[in-house]
């Protein structure tokens, strides 16, 4: 009798002390893999044999506590099946959650269009990421015309026009396998996110058709970088367009001939295009690029000032108003243009 005792007495303090054990390493114990490593949990895959690989590659030190932590949580068959990124400094604790939650490393490709960009950038880019650039170009220029009923920002654009200007710059994930349509459908949703209700009714009191803000706003985004400038070219422009005089922006000439210059010759100016602000006057057909939200914004809130020219300084990128074109000239000759 004494010794069944005995033998009760030590199996119970085992088991306490496994228990205690069990409880603290779960939460203090690491693997010896300190680096992120890719891991991947098999459709199916049962307890046993996932805690015996994360035991083997390093990144558990012991399966049973891994197993323990499983059956107390009542997580055994919780194991979402993916990618995970996981390294030995997470703890058995932490491992588990982001195996049973699903905490998978994203599938998608991580696309930035930078402001100013025209729909033929965006496509190359996409193109780079192994994603429909051609696909995305053929159906920006030819869109879809339900999209017209669907986007309301559509409403006062040209019939048969392309996307270019409605496509928000910015960073947008995409899955691999995603379609042009899908691309472009979450580009527009994200301009009717940005360029919200207070901007079109900016657009209205201004009595510009939120086609032609775009459009202005894509030439601005391409002219001048600080909000402050903007707002001053805004309103150079606008002036400009109300007495009949040409835009005359470098931006267009940079839209239609696709080369940068810090100053195009006489002859570049005279080319032949609806797009040329320098043989044309008022608005360009559309957008020459796709603006962001700062342009939008200085665009309707032009600041009111009393110069009509302006050049940037080729040195420092800063931008020079005249009041008059001789002053303009004098301007040109005074910083090399």
């Amino acid at each position: 009798m004494r010794i069944f005792l005995i033998i009760a007495l030590t199996l119970s303090l085992l088991t306490v002390g496994a228990f205690f054990y069990l409880s603290y390493a779960e939460g203090h114990s690491y693997g010896v893999r300190k680096d992120n490593q890719r891991f991947e949990v098999n459709q199916g895959e049962n307890v046993f044999s996932l805690s015996e690989r994360l035991e083997s590659s390093g990144l558990i030190a012991s399966r049973f506590t891994f197993m323990w932590h499983l059956a107390r949580t009542e997580k055994t068959r919780s194991l979402v099946a993916g990618t995970y990124s996981l390294n030995g400094s997470l703890t058995v604790t932490e491992i588990a959650f982001m195996i049973t939650e699903g905490k998978v490393i994203s599938r998608d490709i991580k696309v930035t269009f930078p402001e100013g960009w025209n729909s033929k950038k965006m496509s190359a880019r996409l193109t780079a990421n192994d994603l429909p650039g051609a696909d995305f170009l053929a159906l920006v220029q030819k869109p879809k015309p339900e999209w017209r009923q669907k986007y309301d920002f559509f409403a006062d654009a040209p019939a048969d026009t392309s996307l270019e200007g409605f496509l928000f710059p910015d960073t947008y994930f995409f899955d691999p396998e995603a379609s042009a349509e899908v691309i472009i459908e979450k580009m527009l949703v994200n301009f009717g996110k940005k360029f919200d209700v207070p901007l079109r009714q900016s657009a209205i009191r201004q009595k510009h058709s939120i086609y032609e803000t775009v459009t202005l706003a894509s030439i601005i985004e391409n002219e001048v970088k600080s909000m402050e400038d903007r707002k001053r070219v805004a309103d150079i422009f606008l002036r400009r367009i109300s007495v009949g005089q040409a835009l005359q922006s470098c931006a267009t000439l940079q839209y239609i001939l696709g080369v940068d210059r810090t100053q195009y010759s006489f002859d570049e100016t005279r080319t032949p295009s609806p797009y040329n602000t320098y043989i044309n006057t008022g608005f360009p057909p559309g957008p020459i690029g796709n603006p962001g939200l700062v342009s939008f914004q200085a665009t309707l809130a032009p600041e009111s000032n009393p110069y009509f020219y302006f050049l940037s300084d080729p040195k420092t990128g800063k931008t020079i108003f005249s009041v008059t074109y001789d002053e303009h000239v004098n301007n040109k000759n005074l910083y090399g243009l």
